[in-house]
C-alpha cells in the first residue's frame, strides 16, 4: 500500500477550482483520491487561502508561502520558479521515499536540490510557458507588466530546454507533448482533468450567446471586447461573464444595448449559463495547452463557436464550429442562435469525449506512476 503515496507539488491552492491550472490539480487530485491513491498535496499560498475542502481528497495538505517581490526578479531562474524555491516543502519531501509530481514549470525548483536527484520525480507540464508568457507579452498594454512578461519569457526559453533530470514529463496537450520530445526521452500526454463525469449538454434552441473566462487576463480581455464588436453587429444577444472584469471593458458593454456583464459569478451560475446559452463563444490568439473552458463547454453547453488556436491539436475540431474571419464569427453566431442543438450532436460528444474523461486519464496516471493499477 506505501507504493500508492504520492506528493503533487501545486503552484497554487486548487481551490476553488475556477479556472484552469486550479481545475486540472484540483479534479485530478479527486479522481487519483477515488481510485485509493493517498496524496500528499503541497501547495503555494499568494492571492488564495487554505482551503478545508482540499482535505476530504488528501492525506495531508502542506502549505508555504510563495516568496514573491521584486528582488526575485533579478535571477536567470524564472521568476514563477524562484518565488517557489522553499526549504519547508524540500524538508517534508525527504520524509519519505514517495514518489513526486511537480505541477507545471512553476514547481521545478525543486529539481535543484541535489537531495531529491535519486526520486521519482514526474512534471505535469499544463503549458509551455514560453508560449503562454510571449503571448501576454503581445496582450497586455501595461508597459511594465509587458516588460516582466517580456523578461520572463527569455528567462523560460532557457529553462525549458531542460535538462530535466525527472522520470518522465506528463503534458496537456499534442503540441505541448511535440515540444517537450525535444527536451525528455519519457514524455506522456494525458489530457486535462476537468470534473465533468458525462455530457449534459441541454438539446433545443438558447436565447443568447456566451463568453466566460477570467476577464482580468489581457487575452480573455481582449477576447471580450473582440466578441463584444462581432456581437453587435451580429445583432444577437451577448452575455459575458467572468473574474474582475476591467472599468474599460463595463464601459463598453454599456454601449452594447443586447450585451451583459456579469461580474465574479459562482460555479453554480456559470454552470446555468453555459447550460442555457444558444452558443459559447471560444476566441484564442495562441495555441497553448488544452484549455478547460473548451472541454467545460463541451461537457454542459449546446454549440461551440471556436477559433482555430483554441482546438488546433486537441482532435476537438469536430465538435465546434471553426471560424477565422470576421464575417464568419458574425455567420456562425447567427445560425447558432436560430438552430437548435439535436440530440445527434449529444450523441456525437458523447462518443468523442470518451477519451477526455477523469476516470480513464486517472487510470493512466496510475499505470504510468506505480506501474500499475
Amino acid at each position: 500500500m506505501d507504493k500508492r503515496f504520492l506528493h503533487i507539488v501545486s503552484f497554487t491552492v486548487p481551490w476553488p477550482p475556477d479556472y484552469g491550472g486550479a481545475m486540472d490539480v484540483f479534479y485530478k487530485v479527486k479522481a487519483l483520491s477515488e481510485r485509493g491513491v493517498k496524496v500528499i498535496l503541497h501547495c503555494f499560498t499568494y492571492s488564495r487561502k487554505q482551503a478545508a475542502e482540499l482535505e476530504k481528497y488528501c492525506h495531508e495538505v502542506c502549505y508555504y508561502k510563495r516568496e514573491t517581490g521584486v528582488f526575485r526578479q533579478f535571477s536567470r531562474v524564472p521568476y514563477i520558479v524562484k518565488s517557489r524555491k522553499n526549504e519547508k516543502l524540500i524538508s517534508r519531501l525527504r520524509e519519505d521515499n514517495h514518489p513526486i509530481l511537480l505541477e507545471g514549470t512553476h514547481t521545478t525548483a525543486v529539481l535543484q536540490f541535489p537531495e531529491l536527484q535519486n526520486r521519482d520525480i514526474w512534471i505535469r507540464m499544463h503549458n509551455v510557458e514560453t508560449d503562454y508568457y510571449r503571448s501576454l507579452c503581445r496582450t497586455e498594454k501595461s508597459f511594465f507588466k509587458r516588460l516582466f512578461f517580456k523578461l520572463e519569457t527569455l528567462r523560460l526559453k532557457a529553462w525549458e530546454k531542460g535538462p530535466f533530470k525527472v522520470k518522465g514529463i506528463i503534458p496537456i496537450s499534442e503540441g505541448d507533448a511535440d515540444f517537450f520530445k525535444k527536451v525528455h526521452e519519457n514524455v506522456h500526454l494525458i489530457t486535462a482533468f476537468h470534473g465533468e463525469t458525462e455530457v449534459k449538454s441541454q438539446t433545443g434552441i438558447g436565447k443568447y450567446v456566451l463568453y466566460h473566462g477570467d476577464l482580468s487576463v489581457a487575452e480573455n480581455h481582449c477576447s471580450a471586447l473582440f466578441v463584444l464588436r462581432i456581437c453587435s453587429e451580429a445583432g444577437v444577444p451577448l452575455i459575458i461573464a467572468g473574474k474582475n472584469p476591467s472599468r474599460a471593458l463595463a464601459r463598453k458593454v454599456l454601449e452594447v444595448e443586447t450585451c451583459q456583464l456579469i461580474r465574479n459569478v459562482d460555479a453554480a451560475e456559470m454552470e446555468q449559463l453555459i447550460s442555457n446559452a444558444a452558443a459559447i463563444l471560444l476566441p484564442a490568439y495562441q495555441t497553448t495547452g488544452l484549455r478547460l473552458k473548451l472541454l467545460v463547454s463541451l461537457f454542459r453547453g449546446r454549440h461551440c463557436i471556436a477559433s482555430p488556436q483554441m482546438v488546433e491539436n486537441t482532435h476537438l475540431e469536430p465538435l465546434c464550429e471553426v471560424v477565422s474571419k470576421d464575417a464568419e464569427w458574425i455567420a456562425a453566431i447567427q445560425k447558432s442562435i436560430s438552430t437548435a442543438f439535436s440530440q445527434y450532436e449529444v450523441d456525437k460528444r458523447n462518443q468523442l469525449l470518451i477519451p477526455f474523461m477523469d476516470a480513464a486519464n486517472a487510470d493512466r496516471m496510475i499505470q504510468l506512476i506505480f506501474g500499475t493499477h
